[in-house]
């Protein structure tokens, strides 16, 4: 079989994406809770505990409790401000329902009426994560939407609004039923609550992505200095394989309860008098972790670790207390603004577009170095794993980001989607076992599953042909045509041969799998579907901490098929 490679047409955009890494927005992920048992209730809602649709998703069936509420009509009050805020919240809708939210100025953000935040929403049935950060008017500036973010996604920034009224923030349906839960909701003052009270020591060491700080120790010292504040910088002129501790002194103004927020490109922890606030973890720049701690007021011992990965490099560390934007404790540069250049983004035309690339599954410490990405000119995209056989995401929305591919020496070589992420099982689909009760396997050799290559039909979409056990196995991922109802991707599973045992498909696996109707599954609390022809014969089962939804494959005159639908 000959494996092809598309021509890809590379449409580099010169997106300045802004000061925000740098600055307070780029902190703050944990919010207070909004308790929405507390809100009040307008005519038409109602508390519940848990929420889900028919199985055509034109009503919600709900049950008795109290973590989230469930209506139309009347306007739906989350806050009434009185100066800045971050608001975050997770609404489902029924299909066909109209959803706003009314911001405190008057205006209405239409969330799945506008065309550029309807692409960025899921499938009517399924929690969307909405975020806000406004600014209030004062004196003469005017109030600020500075960000909406819709599951994940940026789709708003720096928007000034006309008006100068207080008015609430509010969830406003006024066709069709609305679910509303996980509120959160802080004020942003800028009160100043934290200094550092001497220089910041430093010690850079040398040896990259070390998850071990004892180990780190006993690596070889490059440098030892003090600086000011926390400043990645102090690595400039050293090897590119490197790791900083950082120590110092921080007075906090008043006792009370604090948070710090930890961002970095590489491996990095927080310690405060001692004590694990952060753990050690790896991140990207944009994916902060948080830790909270009571302190006194006066000095404090604070240490911030951080060793290099193939992220691209940045540190920064804020603090906050109830109703105050996050503070930096750390130098501007030391969380870097993207670079001004061109995003170098893929974006399909007339015809799928295909790209070979390395991808990083979140809380892996490696990366899946055989990866296809294919994307589709409807919007509706995903990623194959080709050592495993995995369909690993599927996203909608924008294709590609490959800045980290192209540009420069591209040393990361990873492709990251442009929309709100379906995160899938990142194991094999297919695999024989030796009955319905054997573990699902984590991983597979070349001695079990070997690639063989693809092919593209008519439309420009690939067929994927590996050997499994003994079989021969095509793999075909298409997007749902519009006459399918429901959006998202259909998947045909062909096995040929005689395998060394019983074949199955495991279908879904997380958290949580509930059957919607026969065979329509909600995975992980309805944040996608899987659907399937309602007459076979399926096992829900619970395995290594997670539930599986598996289906036997039947194999007559040597070969067996299997089809499913992920929608989102």
């Amino acid at each position: 079989m000959t494996s092809f490679s598309l021509s890809v047409s590379r449409r580099v955009a010169a997106l300045l994406l802004g000061g925000l890494l740098s600055g307070p927005l780029f902190a703050q992920s944990d919010l207070p809770a909004l308790p929405i048992a507390q809100l009040s209730r307008p005519a038409g809602w109602q508390l519940a505990g848990s929420v889900g649709t028919n199985p055509d998703g034109t009503s919600l069936q709900t049950k008795s409790g109290s973590s989230l509420l469930v209506g139309s009509g009347e306007p739906l009050v989350l806050a009434t401000p009185t100066d800045d805020f971050q608001l975050r919240f997770e609404l489902l809708t029924t299909v066909g329902a109209e959803v706003s939210l009314l911001l405190p100025t008057g205006q209405t953000l239409a969330l799945n009426r506008v065309a550029d935040l309807t692409r960025l929403m899921k499938a009517p049935g399924l929690w969307q994560k909405i975020e806000v950060w406004y600014k209030t008017p004062k004196g003469n500036s005017p109030a600020i939407l500075e960000k909406l973010i819709i599951n994940g996604i940026t789709v708003r920034e720096g928007q000034t609004l006309a008006g100068k009224a207080a008015g609430t923030v509010a969830v406003v349906s006024p066709k069709g039923s609305v679910a509303v839960r996980n509120a959160g909701y802080r004020v942003l003052s800028p009160r100043r609550v934290a200094q550092w009270s001497s220089p910041v020591s430093y010690t850079i060491v040398e040896g990259q992505y070390i998850d071990n700080r004892a180990e780190a120790r006993t690596r070889k010292v490059l440098k030892q200095d003090t600086t000011s504040t926390i400043n990645y910088e102090v690595s400039y002129g050293q090897p590119r394989q490197y790791t900083i501790f950082f120590a110092g002194k921080l007075t906090t103004l008043q006792a009370g309860d604090y948070q710090f927020e930890l961002n970095q490109g590489g491996q990095g922890g927080v310690w405060i008098d001692g004590k694990e606030i952060i753990p050690i973890s790896h991140r990207e720049l944009g994916q902060p972790s948080v830790g909270n701690v009571t302190l006194s007021a006066g000095p404090h011992d604070v240490e911030v670790y951080f060793s290099r990965s193939w992220f691209r490099p940045g540190l920064g560390l804020f603090v906050s207390q109830a109703g105050t934007r996050p503070q930096p404790l750390h130098a501007l540069a030391s969380l870097p603004e993207p670079d001004p250049v061109g995003v170098v983004s893929v974006k399909p035309s007339t015809r799928p577009e295909l790209i070979r690339s390395f991808v990083q599954v979140p809380g892996e410490n490696y990366k899946r170095t055989h990866s296809l990405s294919v994307g589709s000119p409807g919007g509706y995209h995903f990623t194959l794993d080709l050592n495993q056989m995995a369909l690993l995401q599927a996203w909608k929305g924008d294709f590609a980001n490959a800045t980290e591919m192209w540009y420069e020496r591209g040393e990361p070589q990873l492709l990251s989607p442009l929309g709100p992420v379906v995160r899938l099982p990142a194991q094999t689909s297919l695999m024989v076992l030796t009955n319905d009760a054997t573990a699902w396997p984590d991983s597979l050799g070349e001695n079990t599953l070997q690639y063989k290559g693809y092919t593209l039909d008519k439309a420009g979409y690939p067929t994927v042909e590996y050997t499994l056990a003994g079989a021969t196995v095509t793999d075909a991922v298409r997007p749902r045509p519009e006459s399918a109802g429901r959006s998202g991707l259909d998947r045909t599973l062909t096995l040929n041969g005689s395998p060394d045992g019983t074949p199955y498909c495991r279908i879904a696996a997380g958290k949580t799998i509930e059957e919607v109707g026969k065979g329509l599954y909600a995975i992980d609390d309805y944040s996608y579907y899987v659907q399937f022809d309602p007459k076979a014969k399926t096992k829900l089962r619970q395995s290594n901490g997670k539930q599986e939804l598996l289906l036997p494959v039947a194999v007559k005159n040597g070969a067996g098929t299997v089809q499913y639908s992920i929608l989102f």
